[in-house]
């Protein structure tokens, strides 16, 4: 899954909006940087009522009779977790492959920015397969570990992330990327958000989910529990559907507002560059350097 140098070039533009305002809840109005293992010094400013003494330059008081004060980069070592949906539902369609490319995607934006990276897959339980990758050369591992999952098995949501996940000191930036089918969702998210973590969702529709098609009647599988159900396609059901569905994805984004997590469903037929396109244009997840 290689991306061509012009698309490269896009991603490494880009950069995971909710890890700065992770650093930043901890550190005030300090810039973070993407390298670096230390506080640097980045710049001056004048000094204001409440600011610490010891960071007065008293060098630039005898030169220019005012006050300024340092202002220091503090890095931060961000731990992203990202957690890609294997149940057997995301083997409808394009959407695991899509899966796979967006967390590819979301992953090398993060290595090259020096942010710490995990790979998890859940389905009915979670499984770590990278801990902790650093730096773009890492991209490699991450791409080998994506190249050998494949969906399988039932999807159980709330089994999967009740166990704690591994991190470094500190919250992580969980990034979800699923179809969402298993009704427990809600709650198990909660596991993530009672861990104070910081949770993005990424949730992943096929057109044929969308605007189903056909006349007549189809023998419907259940990709999680493998039931069959005889269906009438007639444009009466269709419709009823439609209307379902798109109940059922208003409500995931829902609950993601009321829960103030970042949120963006993209396409699964969408090319990769347009789906990108899509989490920077929804915001929340990703911005411009």
């Amino acid at each position: 899954m290689p991306f061509d140098p012009a698309f490269t070039r896009t991603l490494e533009a880009l950069n995971l909006l909710a890890r700065r305002l992770l650093v930043g809840e901890e550190h005030a109005e300090r810039r973070t940087p993407r390298r670096g293992a230390s506080i640097e010094f980045a710049d001056y400013r004048r000094y204001a009522p409440g600011d610490e003494i010891r960071y007065i330059d008293w060098n630039v008081y005898a030169r220019h009779g005012s006050l300024f004060v340092k202002e220091f980069t503090a890095e931060e070592d961000v731990h992203v977790a990202i957690l890609l949906d294997t149940s057997n539902s995301m083997a409808f369609g394009s959407k695991f492959q899509a899966a796979v490319e967006i967390t590819a995607a979301l992953g090398y934006i993060g290595l090259v920015n020096f942010d710490t990276v995990s790979l998890f897959s859940f389905g009915n339980a979670l499984r770590l397969h990278k801990k902790y990758l650093r730096g773009k050369g890492s991209i490699f591992e991450l791409l080998a570990a994506l190249d050998a999952l494949k969906p399988d098995g039932p999807s159980d949501w709330s089994a999967a992330l009740a166990a704690p996940l591994v991190r470094l000191k500190g919250r992580s930036l969980v990034i979800l990327v699923s179809d969402f089918y298993d009704p427990s969702y809600a709650a198990a998210i909660s596991h993530l958000l009672a861990q104070r973590h910081q949770v993005n969702l990424v949730h992943l529709v096929a057109r044929e989910e969308l605007e189903p098609g056909g006349r007549g009647r189809a023998r419907l599988v259940d990709l999680e529990s493998g039931r069959e159900r005889d269906v009438p396609l007639t444009p009466g059901v269709l419709d009823q559907y439609r209307r379902r569905f798109q109940a059922y994805c208003s409500e995931i984004e829902s609950f993601a507002t009321k829960g103030e997590l970042f949120y963006a469903r993209v396409s699964s037929d969408d090319p990769l560059e347009k789906r990108v396109r899509e989490l920077l244009k929804r915001g929340g997840i990703l911005e411009h350097r």
